[in-house]
């Protein structure tokens, strides 16, 4: 389960698992019974969008379409 931390737990562990890392804005996946508890004390929203892109993701979509591009393209794109 993904869930978007809305405020750090005042708890420092639940069930044996350390909520030390849940900082407001992150987000993180869960067990549905941690997920479930964050929300249910009001900690946390469940999230559903997809994850983000990584930079090395990025990176290589346009290094790859750079590559695609012909010399003069790549030149024109530089300026």
């Amino acid at each position: 389960m993904r869930v978007r931390i809305k405020k750090t737990p005042t708890e420092r562990e639940i069930d044996g698992v350390s909520l030390k890392g849940m900082l407001p804005g992150g987000v993180r996946d869960v067990s549905p019974e941690l997920g479930t508890w964050l929300i249910a004390e009001e900690y946390a929203d469940s999230e559903m969008r997809q994850s983000a892109v990584t930079d090395d993701q990025l990176d290589g979509f346009f290094n790859s379409a750079r590559r695609s591009l012909k010399p003069r393209e790549r030149r024109a794109q530089k300026r």
